[in-house]
């Protein structure tokens, strides 16, 4: 198996290239990075990336969004990485340990269908609100709408085999709503998704997360609910829509 791993990155702090650094020593894993259109004083970070080994930067040149960044990278990966088996998704704000990242990949590898997702312990004393309170309400009304129970649905940490990446790049979003309209396919279309527990880490009540509390969460909402009325929201054109099907 030859997994990578795909750090979709906008404005972040001088410890990511150390955090990639722990990645690389885990497993001499190709890393992903997609700059997603960070402030220009940022360069030097993304350029101490590109010096280590086995990196790959990517790179808007304005702020898209996670979704945009993801589907970027899962583009780059499908046309010019024959050899990556499975990505795995992570987020650059330092929530992910390089344990969990590897844990994650671990279960992602046993298999070449499916998702898998690396969930948090809600339960945790030390979870900022605006994170309680959003992941409960969208993980409640998911299962009301969809009948499956997912205890994160807005994990950034995800397992990916190649296979899925194709009907991936063809959903909506550009932002976090991707995320909760990727898995919406998921569960209609019967891909199955399993879930590895990690471990819960929030650096300074999440301040360097750039997830907005009011905005991201109505449009989660909207997201899941328009998911649930009409399929066909999920999809950039009907056109895709039939080729994410026939995998």
């Amino acid at each position: 198996m030859n997994p990578a791993i795909i750090i979709p990155a906008y404005n972040p702090d001088h410890s990511l290239p150390a955090y990639i650094r722990q990645l690389r020593q885990q497993g001499n894993l190709r890393i992903i990075i997609v700059d997603d259109g960070s402030a220009f004083p940022l360069k030097p970070i993304f350029d101490s990336i590109r010096g280590i080994e086995g990196c790959t930067v990517l790179t808007h040149g304005r702020n898209m969004g996670k979704g945009a960044a993801l589907k970027t990278a899962f583009r780059h990966v499908w046309e010019q990485c024959e050899e990556v088996t499975h990505v795995i998704t992570a987020d650059a704000d330092g929530q992910h340990t390089a344990d969990d990242v590897i844990r994650v990949t671990r279960e992602t590898v046993k298999s070449a269908r499916g998702l898998v997702l690396g969930v948090r312990d809600f339960i945790h004393p030390d979870i900022p609100g605006r994170s309680l309170f959003g992941n409960r309400l969208t993980s409640r009304l998911f299962k009301m709408l969809f009948g499956t129970r997912l205890n994160d649905t807005q994990t950034g940490l995800r397992g990916i085999p190649r296979r899925e990446i194709r009907w991936l790049m063809t959903i909506r979003g550009e932002r976090y709503d991707y995320e909760m309209n990727s898995l919406i396919h998921a569960v209609r279309e019967d891909v199955e998704i399993r879930e590895v527990g990690i471990r819960t880490i929030y650096l300074d009540d999440n301040a360097s997360s750039h997830y907005r509390p009011v905005q991201d969460s109505v449009r989660i909402f909207l997201k899941i609910i328009s998911g649930y009325f009409n399929g066909r929201s999920l999809y950039v054109s009907s056109a895709e829509r039939e080729f994410a099907e026939e995998t």
